[in-house]
């Protein structure tokens, strides 16, 4: 049950004695801080957080996740001895709550994370131990099934989505010996598309109710606890651990600057407001805190934002359109439902971000503009090899007409309703609209006395499609120099085809005639003219014996 988390290490005691101890932790903070010696730079504070629609059910150690904008509430506790299952739907809106359909497992200080817009809740605390209970919420059919189980069964640690795979990291692990729990270096991944789980190289500091969130492909864990927080002591860090899932490798960030343990975290997403993670409230030395601290992983530095409207530990922290949401948490005396909602650091000087899908960096013979853009923006245009800008809308398709031959860049520029300018990536492409020239070496303009002709032919560039069509016939395609057999006599019409590597197409014809020698005509005659000789001569022979014979008769 969450309210363990307060009694750990005394068996019990009540959340009064555990505020108690402020004055021994406030000395353990003036050395810390002396340690560690990292101040952080006030920002300009952009808003304040404020007040929204309560939640139905005050709860904490509950998980949020955000699904087509919408923020679903899920599980926690409220001081009782049994966890609870409840899912509430936030629209922001609308600013109002709907009840879904409950979690079939009750629990609280679980690991949450969205993948395919589905809701994937994993792990937690069940009374006065841990489970690795994997079961998935689709809001679109507002239905549960349940999955592979994770194989640690563990609490306090955070879910982190990474190219479809969905990182489960540190946490609380069940032990024999009092607490009853140990901190874990643990590293589970789980692969929504074969339901499986794998391990991962683990966390270097061993850490539980720590701040994470994921930029740029990387996973940050922030602060947390390595130890129970008793009346004698707090066990927190304030490191900063980066673990890249590309590579698989652990880095260090700048540490956070105030220590905390069991806060919020989220990060903006560069939106409307500057990639940034966010740390928001939680325990600072058992000290309930209502700081606000920002992470910026572009000059790894932390800046501090306006505070919440009172100290709050166990809350959860939303974010939708990179305006977060605060939601439930426990103030050292209740259980709360309430929801702050802030405009967070930079807000509103982000420009649209546009990115040219068409052309790329290649050679074309037709090209098309096309181009993704995140959010409306006010005015978009284009600028051709640094010339003057061309006005385009978002949503139409553009032919870039009229290109000379050879190389070309292009740049899209955009505004938006603050003033704020953006620019995309520049793009260098080429210009091809000349077919690929056929040289054709055989056959040739002329008689030949074969019946088997040989196409052996040239381009002056790469193609990538070959063919040729004889005497009007259907394409025949080739990928080179080829025989054309058994060819009748008389004339030939033959024509080669070939498309370059952009689609230009070529072809060349050629005319020839096949009249071989005519062996079999000459071999008829000749033989015609045997069998007339030898006919002949028999005949000769013949009548010269007939006339010996006759003049032998007449002598007689």
């Amino acid at each position: 049950m969450l309210l363990n988390t307060l009694k750990e290490g005394n068996g019990g005691s009540s959340i009064n004695k555990h505020i108690q101890v402020l004055t021994v932790m406030l000395i353990i903070a003036a050395m810390v801080f002396s340690a560690f010696n990292l101040p952080s730079t006030k920002a300009d504070e952009q808003s304040s957080w404020n007040p929204e629609t309560p939640m139905p059910t005050a709860r904490g150690g509950l998980g949020v996740a955000v699904v087509d904008g919408k923020i679903y509430a899920i599980g926690g506790s409220s001081g009782s001895d049994l966890p609870l299952n409840n899912n509430e739907m936030y629209d922001p809106v609308s600013n109002s709550w709907t009840v879904e359909r409950p979690m079939p497992t009750a629990r609280s200080n679980f690991a949450i994370a969205v993948y395919n817009s589905k809701i994937y809740v994993i792990g937690g605390t069940v009374g006065n131990g841990f489970v690795g209970n994997n079961e998935v919420y689709d809001p679109s059919t507002n239905m549960w099934e349940t999955k592979t189980s994770m194989p640690t069964p563990r609490g306090d640690l955070s879910a982190s989505v990474v190219n479809d795979k969905i990182y489960l990291i540190g946490g609380k692990i069940y032990s024999n010996t009092n607490p009853y729990f140990a901190e874990t270096n643990l590293n589970e991944v789980y692969d929504p598309a074969n339901d499986s789980w794998t391990i991962k190289s683990s966390i270097p500091t061993s850490v539980f109710g720590y701040a994470s969130a994921v930029m740029n492909g990387k996973i940050y864990i922030a602060g947390g606890s390595t130890g129970p927080i008793t009346q004698q002591s707090a066990s927190y860090t304030a490191s900063n651990q980066v673990y890249d899932p590309q590579t698989d490798n652990w880095s260090s960030a700048a540490n956070l600057p105030t220590l905390t343990s069991y806060g919020a975290s989220a990060a903006t997403q560069g939106y409307l407001a500057p990639t940034q993670m966010y740390v928001v409230g939680g325990y600072s030395l058992s000290n309930l805190s209502n700081i606000t601290q920002a992470y910026n992983p572009g000059n790894n530095s932390w800046v501090t934002g306006a505070s919440l409207s009172s100290p709050i530990a166990y809350l959860s922290l939303a974010v939708v359109n990179d305006i977060l949401y605060a939601i439930g948490g426990f103030d050292g005396q209740n259980w709360l439902n309430t929801v702050e909602q802030y405009n967070p650091i930079g807000y509103g000087t982000v420009p649209p971000q546009l990115q040219i899908t068409s052309p790329e960096n290649k050679t074309y013979s037709k090209v098309d503009l096309a181009f993704t853009i995140n959010r409306g923006a006010d005015w978009i245009g284009y600028s051709l090899d640094n010339q003057a800008n061309i006005t385009i809308k978002e949503g139409a398709n553009y032919n870039l007409l009229g290109l000379s031959q050879g190389s070309h860049s292009i740049i899209l520029y955009d505004n938006d309703s603050q003033g704020n300018t953006g620019y995309s990536n520049m793009i260098y492409f080429s210009v091809d609209t000349i077919p690929p020239v056929i040289v054709i070496m055989t056959p040739q303009n002329q008689s030949y006395g074969s019946t088997d002709m040989e196409l052996t032919f040239t381009t002056n560039k790469a193609v990538k499609d070959l063919s040729y069509s004889l005497d009007g016939q259907t394409n025949i395609t080739i990928v080179g120099n080829v025989t054309l057999p058994s060819l009748l006599n008389g004339s030939h019409r033959l024509t080669v085809y070939a498309t370059d590597l952009v689609g230009n197409s070529g072809s060349k014809t050629i005319y020839f005639n096949i009249d071989p020698f005519p062996f079999v005509t000459i071999a008829a005659v000749a033989a015609i003219v045997v069998i007339a000789l030898t006919t002949g001569y028999l005949f000769y022979k013949k009548r010269s014996s007939h006339s010996k014979k006759e003049e032998k008769n007449t002598v007689a």
